[in-house]
């Protein structure tokens, strides 16, 4: 395991990696490194309570810092406080799984977070508009970005998050370094993710192509979308989610797959023992739940990514859940996918270790496979805190691409 996942909290690589994620976003504009180290200073190993509360300390401090930035007529610095207010807000909520449709404060706490991103929104130099994507007699909500006010045909990058991400961390994980770099970017969430589950209540989908097809349909729409130009991002879990869309989805000129994952449902399944998969296979889920909930109680990794499963794949309990992610699996399919893609590889990383390598080995498509390297402090799961390097490969690889 990667020391940086210590570094911040020795005895908890769960609240490291967290604050580190945190930290990571410094690069545009989302953190302030020596406030990380002072806020995580005042936080207990393992205590969800004053994580969320010196979180969301920050970030009311952000917001004030920010409307007084506003009242004097400086936009750049209320903008940048406005991010890490962003930033600091979805922090704060990371934890909160326990009831999360019913939770007063996890919900205020993740609309502050999206209400803040708009406000750094509106004082930005970019192109920025809040969309609709048509969807199953619904939308899903999003974000359409330009790089300047010109509606010309463009090369477009669609982020596709994962597992926990929101369309208003996508800022940092892609959208400023691709608006930098003279891209359009399209942002949403799907079922499972952000907005779509909190207030849609809709799940988690194996068939994630039902979800691709319609974003893309959305963005060939668009006048300022060059459609031979166009690439698809996932991150996290995302990874997954985009190659199993491209089994059927084959409009991309290519997938940048950060980091690529071809069973996702494998890291639950290698960390559960035997004995308790043989009670779920068997539908034996009261004596499974039992003995999960007492793991629970000594792992804060395991309790989150379980109650957070539970959530947002619509699960009845933590061994339905279980039983569900089985089937996110390119076993069988993997050949299908056609596009070129970028297979990105954290060798530390904590989940998702040796899915990229797996997922090259199963595709017929062209691949290039790039492993960033614990000496560039970038070995952790998506590279998180080495940003700059992160966007240096994945831009060297778009530049050859298109």
């Amino acid at each position: 395991m990667s020391l940086l996942l210590h570094h911040f909290f020795p005895r908890n690589p769960t609240f490291g990696y967290e604050a580190l994620r945190a930290a990571g976003y410094s690069n545009y504009g989302g953190a302030d490194l020596s406030e990380i180290i002072a806020i995580c200073s005042r936080i207990p190993s393992g205590n969800e309570d004053r994580w969320l509360r010196e979180w969301q300390a920050a970030a009311d401090r952000a917001v004030s810092n920010a409307k007084t930035s506003v009242e004097k007529g400086n936009p750049i610095s209320a903008q940048q406080a406005y991010l890490r207010a962003s930033n600091y807000y979805r922090t704060a909520e990371f934890f909160r799984r326990e009831d999360p449709f019913n939770d007063e404060l996890a919900h205020t706490l993740y609309q502050k977070s999206v209400d803040t991103f708009i406000s750094a929104m509106k004082l930005v130099d970019y192109y920025f508009e809040e969309v609709d994507i048509p969807y199953e007699g619904t939308t899903l909500p999003g974000y359409f970005m330009r790089p300047d006010q010109k509606s010309v045909p463009r090369a477009t990058i669609i982020f596709n998050g994962g597992f926990d991400s929101t369309k208003e961390e996508a800022w940092f994980a892609i959208a400023l370094p691709a608006l930098q770099r003279g891209f359009n970017v399209l942002i949403f969430d799907g079922p499972g993710q952000g907005m779509v589950i909190r207030e849609r209540r809709l799940f988690f989908r194996p068939d994630w192509e039902s979800v691709v097809t319609p974003v893309v349909d959305y963005a060939l729409s668009r006048a300022d979308v060059a459609p031979e130009k166009l690439v698809i991002f996932g991150w996290s879990m995302g990874g997954y989610l985009v190659a199993k869309a491209a089994t059927k989805e084959h409009r991309a000129a290519a997938l940048i797959l950060d980091d690529g994952v071809f069973d996702f449902g494998h890291p639950f399944r290698s960390q559960t023992p035997g004995f308790v998969k043989y009670l779920i296979r068997h539908h034996w889920d009261a004596a499974a739940n039992a003995i999960l909930r007492l793991v629970m109680r000594t792992s804060t990794g395991t309790k989150w990514g379980l109650l957070n499963g539970k959530w947002t794949f619509g699960a009845a309990s933590e061994a339905d859940f279980l039983r569900q992610v089985m089937t996110y699996t390119l076993e069988g399919s993997a050949g299908e996918i056609k596009t070129p893609a970028l297979i990105l590889d954290a060798p530390d990383d904590h989940f998702l270790k040796g899915q990229p390598a797996a997922l090259e080995k199963n595709v017929v498509c062209k691949t290039t496979f790039f492993a960033l390297t614990a000496e560039e402090g970038a070995s952790t799961h998506c590279h998180t805190g080495s940003s700059s390097r992160l966007h240096q490969v994945i831009f060297d690889y778009v530049a050859d691409i298109l």
